[in-house]
C-alpha cells in the first residue's frame, strides 16, 4: 500500500512539473526555449543541400572598383548580353538602388521586353520589370536565415515573394501539390553553390554569348561574402541572388522544405502526448528502465524528425517535446532514487531483522521491497525460519506473498523435471533433484527444486562420511552445521544466500539460492579478460560484501574466482560456498596435501594461525591480480616453493604487465598482498572505496 502510495505521489509530482514545463515553454519564455526546436533543425538542415535552379549563373559586380554610373552601365551592359543570347530568364535579386530624384538609366526601358527580368518589387525597377515580387531575407532572433514567407502585404495587397513569382512563371511549377499543401513558408537548408562568372568573361569579344542561351542569371553588386547579408542554418553566409537562387531551386524541384497546417497541429499534440506518456509510465519504473526508455524516446523523436526533414522534406521541429521529455525523465530518475534508497534501506532492515530472528518486523520490511531475486531469496529464507518457530500459518504467508510477486510465469520457470541421471540421487531430504551443475574439491553441485513452492535451488552435496575418519566425523558434522547456521544469518545482494542444510543418505546439504551465473574463472583467460573498471567494480563489490559478513563474524576462507559468480546480463555478483570452506579448512587428503586452492591463500593460512578478515582481503587481492592479468601472482611448481613466494616475495606491477590499468591499482594491490595482516586493508569497506577510486582512471 505504501509503494503505492509512493507511485501516486510521484505521478502527481511529474503531473504538476511537466504542466509547468509546458506552460513556461510554450508560453512566456517561448522565446528562450524556441532555440532547442531550432538547434535540432540546424544540425539536420546543415547536411540537405538546396537544388539550384537548372542551368544557373550568378554575376557579379565589384562595386569597389567602379564608381556608381560605372556600376549601372555594367549592369546594362550584362541585361543586353543576356537578352541577346536568349537566356531564359534575368533575375536582379540586389539591384542597384535608383532614387525618385534621378533618372532611370537608358537601359530599364528594356527590362519589359524580350527575356524576363525580375526585380523585387521594392525597388524603383521594378515599375519598368517584366516581373517583381518581395524579396524579404528576415533572420530569426539568433541571426540565423530559416524561412521565407512566401505571401506579404504589401500596400493592402498579397504579393507573392520573389522565388515563387520566378516560379509561377515556370509551367512545371504551376500544378506541384505540395505548395498547394504548405502555410506561407519554406525553409532553407545549406547552400548548393552556383556556377559563377565575372562581368569581365561575359563582355570580352572572345565570350561565347551562345553559351548563355537558355540559362537563369542573377546579376548584382555583392561579391561573394563580402556582399553576403544572411547566414544559413548551415553556417554559410550568402548574399540576395545566392539565397534567391537557394530558394528558386527548392520551389522549381519540388525539393522545398515546407511546414503544412497538419504538422503546426501535430507540434502542439507532440509534447502534451509525451507528457502524457512520461507521467503514466515513468514514475513507477527502475532508474535503468527509465535511462533507457527516455534514450530510445528521444533517438526515436530525433529520428522521425530527420526521416521528414531528409525524405519528405517536412519540417517537425521536436527540439523543445524532447526537452520536455528529457525534463520529465530526469525528474522521474531522481524520484526513482529515492524509491531505491528506501528499498535498500528496508531490504537492510529486513536482513537485520532476520538475523536477529525478528521474523515478523523482517517480513514487514521486505514487502516493501521490489520484488528481485534477492528479496525472494531472502523471504524464501524467511518462510524457513517461520517454520523452524512453529508458525506454518507465517511461512505460508510469506510463501503466498513471494507467488503473488513473482508471478505464475516465474513459478513455472522454476519448474524441473526429474532427471534419473546414473549416479545422481533423485532426492535430498524434501529437495528434488534435477541435475549436476559442477562439482568441488569435496562434492558436488545440484540444481533442485523446493516442491513447497516449485523454487530454484542450489545444492552444495558433501559425502562427509567418505571424507571423514570415524573419530573426526562427528566433530565435522558438527562444524558444518555450526557453520551453515552461520552462514545462513548472512542476507546481503552480493552473498549466495543459505536457506536450509541437512543430512540424508549419508550425504550432508546445503541449501542455497541459485543464480544463473557463471564463475568468474571463465575471465581469467589472457584472451577472455574483463575491462579493468568492470573488474575492479566487481572486486568493489565483492569487498563490500565481506565487510557485511566479518561484520557478522563469519570468514570465508576461500575467495576465489571459482567461488564469485557473475550474471553479466543483469550485472549481478554473488560470492559463494559461505559455510563450506571452514568444513574444509585444515582437512587433508590421504596423501596430506592441502584441500582447496593454494595460491590464493594468505600467508597466515598457510601457516595455521587463526584468521581473520584481513585473509578474506589478501585472497581478494590475489583475485583482483589474476583477473587483470590472467595470471595469479604467485606460481610455483610445487606447494613447498609456493608458500615460500606467498610468505616472501612482493608480485610485479600490474599495470605495467597490461594497458589500460592506471598505476594506483598498483598501490591497492600492495596493500592488499601485505604479508601482515595488520599492514592490509582495516576493512573490506576500505578498500572497495579504493578500488572504485581506481576504477575512476581505468580503461572501460
Amino acid at each position: 500500500m505504501e509503494k503505492y502510495r509512493k507511485e501516486q505521489r510521484d505521478r502527481l509530482v511529474a503531473l504538476a512539473f511537466v504542466s509547468i514545463l509546458l506552460m513556461l515553454i510554450y508560453g512566456p519564455l517561448a522565446s528562450w526555449f524556441v532555440a532547442a526546436d531550432r538547434f535540432v533543425f540546424d544540425r539536420f538542415a546543415g547536411l540537405i543541400k538546396s537544388a539550384p535552379p537548372a542551368n544557373a549563373l550568378i554575376v557579379s559586380i565589384d562595386p569597389k572598383r567602379r564608381s556608381e554610373s560605372d556600376v549601372l552601365r555594367q549592369y546594362g551592359a550584362l541585361i543586353q548580353a543576356a537578352k541577346q543570347a536568349r537566356a531564359r530568364r534575368i533575375i536582379l535579386a540586389s539591384p542597384p538602388q535608383i532614387s525618385t530624384e534621378q533618372d532611370l538609366p537608358a537601359w530599364a526601358a528594356t527590362l519589359s521586353t524580350g527575356t524576363p527580368v525580375y526585380v523585387p518589387s521594392d525597388n524603383r525597377l521594378a515599375d519598368v520589370a517584366s516581373k517583381s515580387g518581395t524579396l524579404r531575407l528576415q533572420p530569426d532572433s539568433d541571426g540565423v536565415l530559416r524561412r521565407l514567407v512566401l505571401w506579404n502585404l504589401d500596400g493592402g495587397v498579397m504579393t507573392p515573394s520573389l522565388p515563387l513569382s520566378i516560379a509561377f512563371d515556370n509551367p512545371e511549377f504551376a500544378n506541384d501539390p505540395r505548395m498547394s499543401a504548405i502555410d506561407d513558408s519554406i525553409y532553407l537548408a545549406a547552400y548548393a553553390p552556383v556556377e559563377r562568372l565575372n562581368p569581365e568573361q561575359i563582355l570580352a569579344s572572345d565570350f561565347d554569348r551562345r553559351s548563355l542561351a537558355g540559362k537563369t542569371i542573377l546579376i548584382d553588386a555583392d561579391m561573394p561574402l563580402a556582399g553576403s547579408v544572411a547566414v544559413l542554418p548551415s553556417g554559410q553566409f550568402v548574399t540576395r541572388s545566392e539565397a534567391s537562387a537557394a530558394l528558386l531551386g527548392d520551389i522549381e524541384n519540388h525539393k522545398a522544405i515546407i511546414a503544412p497546417p497538419w504538422i503546426r497541429a501535430l507540434e502542439w499534440l507532440t509534447p502534451a502526448l509525451l507528457a502524457i506518456v512520461a507521467v503514466l509510465f515513468l514514475p513507477d519504473r527502475k532508474r535503468q528502465d527509465i535511462l533507457m526508455i527516455a534514450v530510445i524516446t528521444v533517438i526515436a523523436m530525433l529520428l522521425i524528425e530527420a526521416l521528414l526533414l531528409f525524405v519528405g522534406r517536412v519540417r517537425l521541429d521536436l527540439g523543445r517535446p524532447i526537452l520536455i521529455y528529457v525534463g520529465t525523465s530526469l525528474l522521474a530518475w531522481w524520484l526513482a532514487g529515492g524509491v531505491r534508497k528506501a528499498a535498500i534501506n528496508a531490504y537492510k532492515k529486513g536482513s537485520d531483522f532476520l538475523s536477529a530472528g525478528r521474523l515478523e518486523p523482517a517480513f514487514a520490511e521486505f514487502r516493501r521491497c521490489d520484488a528481485t531475486e534477492t528479496v525472494a531469496a531472502a523471504m524464501y529464507k524467511l518462510s524457513l525460519a517461520f517454520e523452524d518457530q512453529a508458525k506454518p500459518e507465517r511461512a505460508e504467508a510469506v510463501l503466498n506473498w513471494m507467488k503473488k510477486t513473482q508471478g505464475s510465469q516465474r513459478a513455472a520457470g522454476n519448474k524441473l523435471t526429474m532427471s534419473g541421471n546414473s549416479g545422481t540421487p533423485q532426492r535430498l531430504g524434501r529437495y528434488v533433484i534435477e541435475r549436476k551443475l559442477g562439482r568441488g574439491a569435496m562434492g558436488a553441485v545440484y540444481l533442485a527444486r523446493d516442491p513447497r513452492i516449485n523454487r530454484a535451488v542450489a545444492l552444495k552435496v558433501i559425502p562427509i562420511e567418505k571424507e571423514f575418519e570415524d573419530e573426526e566425523l562427528e566433530e565435522a558434522r558438527l562444524r558444518f552445521f555450526r557453520e551453515a547456521e552461520s552462514a545462513g544469518r548472512l542476507t546481503h545482494p552480493n552473498i549466495i544466500t543459505v536457506f536450509d542444510c541437512g543430512e540424508d543418505k549419508h550425504l550432508a546439504y546445503i541449501a542455497m539460492e541459485f543464480l544463473p551465473g557463471i564463475p568468474l574463472t571463465q575471465y581469467t583467460d589472457p584472451k577472455k579478460l574483463l575491462a579493468p573498471s568492470r573488474a575492479l567494480e566487481i572486486c568493489a563489490r565483492t569487498a563490500e560484501a565481506l565487510d557485511y559478513a566479518h561484520n557478522q563474524g563469519v570468514i570465508h576462507r576461500d575467495i576465489k574466482p571459482a567461488n564469485l559468480l557473475y550474471n553479466p546480463r543483469e550485472d549481478m555478483l554473488k560470492i559463494s560456498d559461505f559455510g563450506v570452506a571452514r568444513l574444509t579448512d585444515n582437512n587433508r587428503t590421504k596423501t596430506g596435501i592441502v584441500l582447496g586452492t593454494p595460491m590464493y591463500m594468505s600467508p597466515e593460512q598457510l601457516n595455521a594461525e587463526n584468521l581473520t578478515g584481513h585473509s578474506d582481503l589478501f585472497s581478494l587481492g590475489v583475485t583482483l591480480y589474476e583477473l587483470l592479468t590472467g595470471e595469479v601472482p604467485f606460481r610455483a611448481n610445487n606447494i613447498a616453493v609456493l608458500m615460500t613466494k606467498i610468505t616472501t616475495e612482493d608480485p610485479s606491477p600490474v599495470s605495467n604487465r597490461r594497458a589500460g590499468i592506471p598505476p594506483s591499482v598498483d598501490a591497492v594491490l600492495f596493500k592488499a598482498l601485505a604479508k601482515r595482516p595488520e599492514n592490509r586493508f582495516a576493512s573490506g569497506a576500505e578498500m572497495a572505496i579504493a578500488l572504485r577510486n581506481c576504477a575512476k582512471y581505468a580503461s572501460t
